[in-house]
């Protein structure tokens, strides 16, 4: 998932670089973007005009109900056609809705780690917490954190010995991305990325050896498997976007921006949905 993550954030750093000063706008030019190639993956996928009778017979029997509300028989005859109608229109849209799942998963995770949460601001601090993997549980005394320039590590370690973790509060103290580097007994173990200051960069509360919370997630690498440190956190500070004055949750954002985007575009795209 490390390779399948750093060339989508790239493409999204590319993508969003020009909008770290205005994160609503980036979010809002993605949506269209996304809903774009939404559109052409739908139109190259499914049978246009198959899909487009399947719609028409679906709408033909609505308008059909609404004339014969009052006759139960033909209303009984209506539903049922209906029903026929609805899952033919799904059996020709299903094969792009299966295309377009991985990319918009891809699309999402980028998008929540860098919306769901800000980097620290200059002089603001946070909770870096690390477990150890069963193995490596017992060693938990020889487990530190060190910080480059540009990060103070103000206290800690605080080690709690059952759940064999140990955290640290640290303070951004320039504006970047830095390395925080934990190691056991000297020897480096796992990185932590601290991001401070402005823009959109990457970030993840939580790091884990699972392949799907680093599909999710991709602020942070994935740990391996066979490491010693089975998770790392850093609580971030929650991200607020706003659209004509009103603050949107990002998902929403996104998914109300996309939808109106397609809607938009559909015609001009010459698109049958």
């Amino acid at each position: 998932m490390n390779v399948v993550n750093g060339i989508m954030g790239r493409v999204f750093d590319l993508v969003l670089a020009p909008f770290s000063g205005a994160p609503a706008l980036g979010l809002a030019v993605v949506s269209v973007l996304s809903a774009v190639w939404a559109l052409l993956v739908f139109r190259a996928v499914t049978p246009q005009a198959k899909l487009a009778a399947a719609r028409d017979r679906l709408m033909g029997h609505i308008y059909e109900m609404g004339l014969y509300q009052d006759q139960m028989r033909v209303v009984g005859r209506i539903q049922r056609d209906l029903a026929r109608a609805n899952l033919r229109y799904v059996a020709a849209s299903l094969p792009a809705l299966v295309v377009m799942l991985i990319p918009m998963v891809l699309t999402i995770a980028q998008l929540e780690a860098r919306y769901a949460r800000r980097p620290l601001y200059v002089g603001e601090s946070a909770v870096v917490a690390v477990t150890l993997a069963p193995s490596a549980a017992s060693r938990l005394d020889e487990l530190q954190l060190t910080a480059p320039d540009g990060v103070t590590v103000e206290a800690g370690p605080v080690r709690d010995r059952p759940g064999a973790a140990a955290a640290w509060r640290v303070r951004a103290d320039k504006p970047g991305r830095y390395d925080l580097a934990v190691t056991l007994a000297g020897v480096p173990v796992a990185t932590r990325v601290l991001a401070a200051g402005g823009g959109l960069p990457r970030t993840a509360e939580t790091a884990s050896t699972s392949w799907t919370h680093a599909l999710l997630y991709p602020g942070e690498r994935q740990l391996p498997g066979s490491g010693a440190v089975a998770e790392t956190r850093l609580r971030y500070p929650a991200r607020s976007t706003h659209y004509l004055g009103v603050e949107l949750d990002w998902l929403l954002a996104f998914m109300v921006l996309s939808m109106l985007g397609g809607l938009a575009l559909k015609d001009v795209l010459k698109v049958e949905i």
